[in-house]
Protein backbone atom coordinates (compact mmCIF):
# COMPACT_ATOMS: atom_id res chain seq x y z
CA UNK A 1 0.00 0.00 0.00
CA UNK A 2 1.26 3.16 -0.89
CA UNK A 3 -0.69 6.13 0.21
CA UNK A 4 -3.60 6.24 2.76
CA UNK A 5 -5.90 8.45 5.08
CA UNK A 6 -7.39 6.12 7.87
CA UNK A 7 -8.88 3.48 6.48
CA UNK A 8 -8.57 5.23 3.03
CA UNK A 9 -6.05 3.57 1.35
CA UNK A 10 -4.23 3.15 -2.30
CA UNK A 11 -3.42 -0.34 -2.99
CA UNK A 12 -0.50 -1.54 -4.99
CA UNK A 13 -2.84 -2.25 -7.91
CA UNK A 14 -3.78 1.36 -8.15
CA UNK A 15 -7.49 0.73 -6.69
CA UNK A 16 -8.84 3.25 -3.94
CA UNK A 17 -10.72 1.09 -0.81
CA UNK A 18 -12.11 1.67 2.45
CA UNK A 19 -11.20 -1.38 4.75
CA UNK A 20 -8.56 -4.40 4.35
CA UNK A 21 -9.03 -5.68 1.42
CA UNK A 22 -5.77 -8.46 2.60
CA UNK A 23 -7.79 -9.58 5.72
CA UNK A 24 -9.62 -13.16 5.70
CA UNK A 25 -12.83 -12.95 6.09
CA UNK A 26 -13.44 -9.04 6.00
CA UNK A 27 -14.98 -6.91 3.82
CA UNK A 28 -13.58 -3.79 2.42
CA UNK A 29 -15.82 -1.08 -0.19
CA UNK A 30 -13.98 -0.33 -3.22
CA UNK A 31 -14.07 3.57 -4.68
CA UNK A 32 -14.41 2.64 -8.74
CA UNK A 33 -15.96 5.16 -11.41
CA UNK A 34 -19.33 3.92 -11.52
CA UNK A 35 -20.12 3.95 -7.43
CA UNK A 36 -18.63 1.83 -4.45
CA UNK A 37 -18.31 -1.31 -4.31
CA UNK A 38 -19.48 -3.61 -1.28
CA UNK A 39 -16.96 -6.81 -1.38
CA UNK A 40 -17.59 -9.06 1.42
CA UNK A 41 -16.70 -12.49 1.83
CA UNK A 42 -19.49 -15.03 1.41
CA UNK A 43 -21.45 -12.50 -0.38
CA UNK A 44 -22.43 -10.95 -3.22
CA UNK A 45 -20.61 -7.96 -4.69
CA UNK A 46 -23.01 -4.90 -3.99
CA UNK A 47 -22.81 -1.85 -5.92
CA UNK A 48 -24.26 1.86 -5.25
CA UNK A 49 -24.20 4.47 -7.85
CA UNK A 50 -22.21 7.89 -6.90
CA UNK A 51 -25.47 9.28 -8.49
CA UNK A 52 -27.52 7.76 -5.50
CA UNK A 53 -25.22 8.96 -2.51
CA UNK A 54 -27.33 11.82 -0.90
CA UNK A 55 -24.82 11.97 2.09
CA UNK A 56 -22.15 9.74 3.31
CA UNK A 57 -20.40 9.88 6.82
CA UNK A 58 -17.89 7.49 8.32
CA UNK A 59 -17.95 5.45 11.54
CA UNK A 60 -14.73 3.73 12.85
CA UNK A 61 -12.16 4.22 15.87
CA UNK A 62 -8.38 4.26 15.91
CA UNK A 63 -8.20 0.78 17.11
CA UNK A 64 -9.63 -2.17 15.42
CA UNK A 65 -11.29 -3.79 18.51
CA UNK A 66 -13.39 -0.37 19.35
CA UNK A 67 -14.72 -0.22 15.85
CA UNK A 68 -15.80 -4.14 15.95
CA UNK A 69 -19.52 -4.61 15.88
CA UNK A 70 -18.86 -6.58 19.44
CA UNK A 71 -17.74 -2.80 20.78
CA UNK A 72 -21.03 -1.47 19.54
CA UNK A 73 -22.96 -3.89 21.20
CA UNK A 74 -20.80 -3.18 24.51
CA UNK A 75 -21.75 0.45 23.91
CA UNK A 76 -25.52 -0.54 23.66
CA UNK A 77 -25.36 -2.34 26.67
CA UNK A 78 -23.69 -0.91 29.23
CA UNK A 79 -24.50 2.47 27.66
CA UNK A 80 -21.32 4.20 26.32
CA UNK A 81 -20.61 7.68 26.27
CA UNK A 82 -22.79 8.43 22.96
CA UNK A 83 -19.86 10.53 21.99
CA UNK A 84 -19.81 10.91 17.87
CA UNK A 85 -16.20 8.32 18.39
CA UNK A 86 -18.41 5.56 18.79
CA UNK A 87 -19.07 2.54 16.93
CA UNK A 88 -22.76 0.87 16.96
CA UNK A 89 -23.65 -2.70 15.85
CA UNK A 90 -22.40 -2.00 12.33
CA UNK A 91 -19.17 -1.54 13.49
CA UNK A 92 -16.50 0.42 10.88
CA UNK A 93 -18.73 1.39 8.19
CA UNK A 94 -19.92 4.18 6.13
CA UNK A 95 -23.58 5.45 6.33
CA UNK A 96 -25.39 7.06 4.04
CA UNK A 97 -29.02 7.94 2.35
CA UNK A 98 -29.78 6.80 -0.98
CA UNK A 99 -31.83 8.30 -3.52
CA UNK A 100 -34.42 6.38 -5.76
CA UNK A 101 -35.60 4.84 -3.25
CA UNK A 102 -34.87 6.74 -0.76
CA UNK A 103 -33.18 4.23 1.81
CA UNK A 104 -30.57 3.90 4.41
CA UNK A 105 -27.96 2.18 3.36
CA UNK A 106 -24.51 0.95 5.54
CA UNK A 107 -21.74 -0.65 3.76
CA UNK A 108 -19.22 -2.55 6.62
CA UNK A 109 -15.61 -2.67 6.63
CA UNK A 110 -12.86 -4.30 8.32
CA UNK A 111 -10.12 -2.31 10.28
CA UNK A 112 -6.84 -2.30 9.32
CA UNK A 113 -3.88 -3.87 11.79
CA UNK A 114 -2.79 -0.75 11.83
CA UNK A 115 -4.21 2.46 14.14
CA UNK A 116 -5.63 4.60 12.50
CA UNK A 117 -5.21 8.87 14.27
CA UNK A 118 -7.93 10.74 15.16
CA UNK A 119 -6.84 13.32 12.28
CA UNK A 120 -6.65 10.54 9.38
CA UNK A 121 -10.34 9.64 10.67
CA UNK A 122 -11.72 12.89 10.85
CA UNK A 123 -9.78 14.38 7.43
CA UNK A 124 -11.27 11.38 5.68
CA UNK A 125 -14.80 11.27 7.08
CA UNK A 126 -14.76 15.14 6.00
CA UNK A 127 -13.65 14.13 2.39
CA UNK A 128 -16.07 11.50 1.92
CA UNK A 129 -18.92 13.70 3.43
CA UNK A 130 -18.16 16.97 1.29
CA UNK A 131 -17.57 15.05 -2.01
CA UNK A 132 -20.83 14.08 -1.90
CA UNK A 133 -22.32 16.64 0.01
CA UNK A 134 -21.45 19.20 -3.14
CA UNK A 135 -21.80 16.82 -5.86
CA UNK A 136 -18.92 15.78 -6.43
CA UNK A 137 -18.63 12.13 -5.53
CA UNK A 138 -17.59 10.99 -8.94
CA UNK A 139 -14.27 12.54 -7.55
CA UNK A 140 -13.96 9.74 -4.73
CA UNK A 141 -13.99 7.67 -8.09
CA UNK A 142 -11.32 9.11 -10.02
CA UNK A 143 -7.55 7.29 -8.56
CA UNK A 144 -5.29 9.98 -9.84
CA UNK A 145 -7.37 13.11 -8.46
CA UNK A 146 -8.56 11.10 -5.36
CA UNK A 147 -4.70 10.65 -4.69
CA UNK A 148 -3.90 14.29 -5.37
CA UNK A 149 -6.41 15.03 -2.30
CA UNK A 150 -5.49 12.55 0.12
CA UNK A 151 -1.56 13.59 -0.83
CA UNK A 152 -2.74 16.81 0.48
CA UNK A 153 -4.72 15.86 3.51
CA UNK A 154 -2.26 13.01 4.59
CA UNK A 155 0.43 15.58 5.48
CA UNK A 156 -2.24 17.35 8.07
CA UNK A 157 -3.04 16.93 11.57
CA UNK A 158 -6.06 18.57 12.32
CA UNK A 159 -7.96 17.81 16.05
CA UNK A 160 -11.46 18.94 15.15
CA UNK A 161 -14.14 18.42 12.63
CA UNK A 162 -14.28 22.10 11.78
CA UNK A 163 -10.51 22.32 11.09
CA UNK A 164 -11.12 18.97 9.00
CA UNK A 165 -13.87 20.49 6.99
CA UNK A 166 -11.80 23.32 5.97
CA UNK A 167 -8.68 21.72 4.99
CA UNK A 168 -10.61 19.10 2.70
CA UNK A 169 -12.44 22.53 1.00
CA UNK A 170 -9.01 23.54 0.57
CA UNK A 171 -7.86 20.40 -0.81
CA UNK A 172 -11.32 19.94 -3.41
CA UNK A 173 -11.17 23.68 -4.79
CA UNK A 174 -10.16 23.38 -8.43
Amino acid sequence: MNAYLGPLERTDDGRWVIGDPGRQGGSYLELGTEGVYLREAGRDEERIAWSRFMGLSMTVTPRRWSSSRAAGVLNIVFGGSGGWYEVDTNGSCLQATLRHPYTPWVGRFSHHERRYSWSEILLADALLGQAVGVGAAQLLGDPDRLGQVVGLLALLKVRTHSAARAAVAKALAP
